[in-house]
């Protein structure tokens, strides 16, 4: 590369670096000069790497021309963010020779992260070197060695020192040891043979040369002298031709065979070679250069060697054999298919035997063998797929509708293997993913209690009962509810997506004791995409019992009774028969004499009103005519309960001596109903007032009595008179007593009786709704 372009090379670096902003070599492109002498280890060139984004970055030598190893992969140290220090060193195989390669030229490259940055150095060999250098061989410890037969001729050249830089002429060679030496070296470099010549005896000889420059440098080396004793060689092969066979891929350096020679000193070659092939020249050994594949090189599948084995100091005593080398074909590639993996979507519905795909697949090798086709489920899909040949085809109904398979996204996985009928049998893995997609095929069921009750004074909003739908496709149970038949106005409503059964009115168990609703149940979001013309739906009826709650007072009818009887009627008789009714079924009638029954004349048996004996004598008991009895119906024993009070108006007619009955009838006056109008005026203070009117007479008697015990302490005559007068008034006390226990024949004679009068009860002073007259009433 010539100054010039490698200035332009430069500008177009920097200007690049410039631009991107990116990690770069500020030192590079560069040139430098190293010695040819240098050693291995030799420090080429140091430079930096800047602006990487990497802390540790990969610095390489991706190519060197001229083709060479001699330079080592740049060692790196950091510098700083984002820089590093780099040098290139000599290897140890660098043998540096300006007259056969006096430039090289280096493209670095540095891997950041993303970024790649590149660069160039050029180096330059120096010839510096003064003294002359022998070849690495001959120079080496161990030295050069030649093979000689021992009837060359005398004084004959064996061998000639060659330098690899002559300087300094003219150069002189010089035999060091053994000294004297039978050998003889020339101005040239060339080793003669003894002027005497050889004896027909194997014999080894070690020379040591020295070579000198006209300045005095000088380099040694070491020649190996092998005489071999001559003796008649033929050399031949026992057959003329050989057959043999291996198998592909064994790789480089695959033993092919070994050809053997009679003769000695043998040394073999390949008369026509092959790039497939080498021989080692010392055992005949027969190898691979390279990887043999016929898949790629069908034409190695029989190759023919022709080898000779030689004297190699006299190549006319020579043999030849033909080698045929076949190859076998070795099963090393899997069947190529398409499509390699197979990703589906389709509904739930697919009928069994639907085919997804019809497998291309070819054997790549060069046996192309035959196919077959399996299928490996996993547990998911277990006989859910199958193979047809090369079709992959549905075995069974694939479901949607499973808890397992939406964890799963609703994909079945499962994986098809290609096999080969080669050895060794190769297997290709397709994998297979199938996405179902929801179908809405199944319809709701209702499920649980059709029955429910309800209390007849429930709240709005009570939850009577809640109906129960499944649906089995997924998502499960995704049903809506509503009430298509029932009440109107509705008495009932449902929750849609609970199903719950709420009370939405009034329920009166005396007018409906029983609902009968039907309810719609329809399914929802059951399909790959919402459709309602895909919805499916069922009904189902249920029954709604109210029970009854004791909401409505007993009713007698008439609410009043009239009646006379005479007081000598049987005791076990009815005087009168109450007919009251309850429109709560649940209802117990009971009765009671709340009122009027005076001297307790009258008694009752469930609704059947019966009387005790009378008392008409004036000088004892004397029971009135006349009874206004107040019967209380109550229908409950516990709460709630409604009273009701009705009415009964007896008259009782004295009896007391036997007499014919007369016809005449006795015309009964008509009452007139009047209505009384009564307002009651009482005070009712609050409760406070009491507590602070209490505690105010507390108080006050409290001081009063302080006031008297306080006068009475100051004037003696108020507490004696308190004495004599609690003492005059003992004995009086004690004659009560004594007149107490007097004989009744000494007690004044009781005065005369008055009249009983009838306990007037509470209830009597309640208003019945009945008309009364009081100018009627007894006294």
């Amino acid at each position: 590369m010539g100054p010039v372009a490698l200035v332009l090379h430069f500008v177009s670096l920097c200007f690049i670096c410039s631009i991107h902003g990116q990690a770069e070599f500020p030192d590079l492109p560069d040139v430098v000069t190293v010695p040819e002498s240098s050693s291995p280890g030799t420090s080429v060139h140091s430079f930096t790497l800047v602006n990487c984004s990497s802390n540790n970055p990969t610095v390489t030598i991706t190519s060197v021309s001229p083709a060479a190893t001699y330079f080592n992969t740049p060692t790196q140290s950091k510098a700083g963010a984002g820089e590093f220090n780099l040098q290139i060193t000599l290897s140890s195989s660098a043998t540096l020779n300006a007259d056969v390669v006096n430039e090289y030229v280096l493209e670095i490259t540095a891997q950041c992260g993303n970024e790649t940055a590149t660069g160039q150095l050029f180096v330059m060999i120096t010839d510096d070197i003064s003294e002359p250098q022998c070849e690495p061989q001959f120079s080496s410890q161990v030295g050069d060695t030649v093979q000689v037969y021992s009837s060359v001729p005398a004084s004959s050249t064996i061998y000639t020192v060659v330098l690899r830089q002559p300087k300094n002429t003219p150069v002189t060679y010089k035999i060091t040891q053994p000294s004297p030496s039978p050998f003889t070296i020339l101005q040239n470099g060339h080793v003669l043979a003894p002027a005497s010549g050889f004896s027909n005896t194997a014999a080894d000889y070690q020379l040591q040369i020295t070579v000198t420059d006209s300045l005095g440098n000088t380099c040694n080396g070491t020649l190996n002298v092998k005489v071999l004793t001559v003796y008649d060689n033929p050399i031949n092969f026992t057959s003329s031709s050989e057959s043999v066979t291996i198998m592909e891929n064994g790789g480089p350096n695959q033993l092919v065979t070994i050809v053997t020679a009679r003769g000695s000193n043998i040394q073999y070659e390949v008369i026509n070679p092959m790039a497939a092939f080498y021989i080692e020249s010392g055992t005949g050994t027969i190898r691979t250069t390279y990887n043999l594949d016929l898949d790629s090189s069908p034409a190695l599948v029989s190759t023919i060697l022709r080898v000779r084995a030689y004297d190699p100091y006299n190549r006319s005593n020579s043999a030849s054999v033909t080698v045929t080398i076949n190859v076998l074909d070795v099963n090393d590639i899997a069947p190529q298919c398409s499509p390699a993996i197979i990703v589906d979507v389709v509904p739930q519905t697919a009928p069994v035997g639907y085919t997804f795909i019809d497998f291309s697949c070819t054997d790549p090798d060069y046996n192309s063998t035959e196919l077959t086709y399996s299928i490996i489920p996993d547990t998911n899909s277990l006989y859910s797929f199958r193979m047809q040949g090369s079709k992959l085809q549905i075995n069974k109904t694939l479901n949607y509708d499973s808890a397992v398979m939406a964890s799963l996204n609703f994909q079945y996985s499962a994986t098809v293997v290609v096999t080969d009928s080669g050895t060794p049998r190769m297997t290709t893995n397709i994998p297979v993913f199938i996405t179902v997609t929801a179908v809405n095929d199944y319809t709701p069921i209702c499920v649980g209690p059709s029955a429910f009750t309800v209390n007849e004074n429930a709240p709005f909003g009570t939850v009577v009962g809640q109906i129960n739908a499944t649906d089995a496709d997924y998502p499960f149970n995704s049903v809506q509810f509503s009430i298509i038949g029932g009440p109107n106005p509705p008495v009932f409503y449902v929750v849609p997506r609970t199903g719950e059964i709420k009370l939405l009115g009034p329920l009166d168990f005396e007018t409906t004791s029983s609902y009968s609703l039907r309810m719609k149940v329809v399914d929802l979001n059951n399909d790959i995409l919402p459709d309602p013309a895909n919805q499916r739906t069922t009904f189902c009826t249920i029954t709604i019992s109210v029970t009854d709650y004791n909401d409505n007072p007993p009713v007698c009818t008439p609410p009043f009774y009239s009646t006379t009887i005479y007081s000598t009627l049987l005791t076990t008789s009815a005087v009168v028969t109450l007919t009251c009714s309850d429109k709560d079924a649940s209802a117990v009638l009971s009765y009671t004499i709340v009122g009027g029954n005076v001297n307790g004349r009258f008694r009752l048996n469930g609704p059947t009103v019966l009387h005790n004996p009378f008392s008409f004598n004036p000088d004892g008991v004397m029971d009135p005519l006349s009874y206004e009895l107040l019967i209380q119906v109550t229908d409950s024993a516990v709460s709630p309960k409604f009273t009701t009070t009705a009415t009964v108006f007896i008259t009782v007619i004295p009896w007391t001596t036997t007499q014919p009955t007369t016809t005449k009838t006795t015309p009964t006056p008509e009452k007139q109903t009047r209505i009384v109008n009564q307002t009651l005026t009482y005070w009712q203070p609050d409760i406070w007032f009491m507590v602070v009117l209490t505690v105010t007479g507390v108080l006050l008697l409290s001081a009063l009595a302080l006031l008297t015990w306080a006068l009475c302490k100051r004037f003696p005559l108020c507490s004696q008179g308190t004495n004599e007068l609690t003492q005059t008034l003992l004995p009086d006390s004690s004659v009560s007593n004594n007149e107490a226990v007097m004989e009744p024949s000494k007690q004044p004679p009781p005065a005369k009786e008055k009249k009983d009068v009838a306990p007037v009860s509470p209830l009597s002073l309640q208003f019945d709704g009945r008309a009364q007259d009081p100018e009627s009433q007894p006294a």
